[in-house]
């Protein structure tokens, strides 16, 4: 048995672990404890922190989009590019970068972990000409993020209930929310048979990828949660959202920005298919009439969304005019996709292969058991 120390964003080694280690997994608090850890005070500290607990010893590190310091074996699973030092800001700054962008070429350094072929190409395209280049790329892995498949068979379609759609997201500009607003706004002037329930604590407006960054442009459409098809739930455990998905029959999710998705995935462990956009890594594990549906936007060569700006132009009258455009596309778009599955003679049918779908998706590709297996043996390994 192997005793691996856990580190970096909690939030993305969650779906990037094994579900039920053979081995010891430890996660240190962070150092210091409280609200100001120190990567506040200067990002490239954290990577330098020993976190050796004083109460145990271990043979491996596994790090979530954090470069450390270490001579143990250790192994690094990102979500894109980011986790690389880089624009240093001075000749100080600039020898530290290289100094801990170099510790992913050493030995000791197991794997590199991308969980998407986006993160990948993310990745490829940032260290293209350096001098370890070659060394990375020889380590570099594509591991989807794995959650347990909590159900065996697809579902159902009852004709007689008002079709249930689900959007799960904390900012509900960026993830699609708006859309799905606009979406039951103009549902409800067709009088179309659609219940839309949002589960989000509303974050929006500056801070927020691809949001305009006043919040006063918002007010009208956050309006729209009072709507009669429009359910809103705030704060809910999981398993609650998850009951939610269980009973949705499609998860919407017209995201302009996301480097995963990872509700998709817990929709898809309960067979229910998706309906996104073509950004970043959505394109990689849905696929359309297959297991959901793509709404699509105009992407750059890094699947991005093309009209999405940066910086000061984020404040100008014109970037609000061609995010309000967009979120009314998208809206319209849905609502021709619901349309069409709505007037289809075989929707029953249509809708179970596309549950059928998400499920077979879920346990082909990210299957917490074969992960667990997977992430076991590698661990092993590296201690061996």
């Amino acid at each position: 048995m192997v005793k691996v120390l856990v580190g970096g964003q909690k939030h993305l080694s969650i779906p990037n672990l094994p579900r039920n280690s053979r081995h010891t997994l430890i996660r240190p608090k962070p150092f210091p404890a409280g609200r100001y850890p120190i990567e506040k005070i200067w990002h490239p500290l954290a990577s330098f922190i020993p976190w050796q607990p004083l109460w145990g010893r271990y043979q491996a590190i596994h790090s979530f989009n954090r470069i450390v310091y270490t001579n143990k074996p250790w192994f690094l699973t990102f979500e894109d590019h980011r986790i690389l030092y880089r624009n240093p800001k001075n000749q100080a700054e600039a020898a530290i970068f290289e100094l801990l962008n170099n510790r992913l070429s050493l030995e000791n350094c197991q794997k590199l972990i991308a969980i998407s072929d986006y993160a990948k190409m993310r990745f490829i395209k940032r260290i293209k000409g350096w001098n370890i280049e070659e060394k990375l790329i020889k380590k570099l892995d594509v591991i989807h993020p794995n959650f347990p498949v909590k159900v065996n068979q697809s579902k159902v379609y009852q004709q007689q209930q008002n079709l249930q759609l689900i959007f799960i997201g904390n900012h509900i500009a960026r993830k699609g929310g708006i859309v799905a607003l606009r979406l039951a706004k103009k549902a409800e002037k067709l009088r179309l048979p659609i219940t839309i329930h949002i589960i989000s604590e509303l974050g929006h407006g500056s801070g927020v990828p691809t949001d305009f960054p006043d919040r006063t442009k918002y007010i009208e459409d956050l309006k729209l949660l009072n709507l009669n098809n429009v359910v809103f739930h705030k704060n809910i455990p999981n398993d609650k959202v998850i009951e939610l998905l269980s009973q949705s029959h499609f998860q919407l999710m017209p995201t302009l920005h996301d480097t995963y998705g990872y509700s998709i995935i817990e929709g898809f462990s309960v067979a229910t298919p998706a309906i996104t956009t073509n950004i970043c890594a959505l394109p990689e594990f849905i696929r359309h009439n297959e297991n959901g549906y793509i709404l699509e936007l105009p992407i750059n060569d890094i699947r991005h969304w093309a009209d999405w700006a940066h910086g000061e132009k984020t404040k100008t009258n014109e970037y609000w005019e061609v995010l309000n455009s967009t979120y009314d596309y998208l809206a319209e778009q849905a609502l021709q996709q619901i349309k069409q599955f709505l007037d289809r003679s075989d929707k029953r049918e249509h809708y179970e292969f596309l549950s059928a779908g998400a499920l077979a998706q879920a346990q082909i590709l990210h299957n917490s058991q074969k992960q667990n297996e997977l992430f076991d043996n590698l661990y092993a390994a590296a201690a061996g």
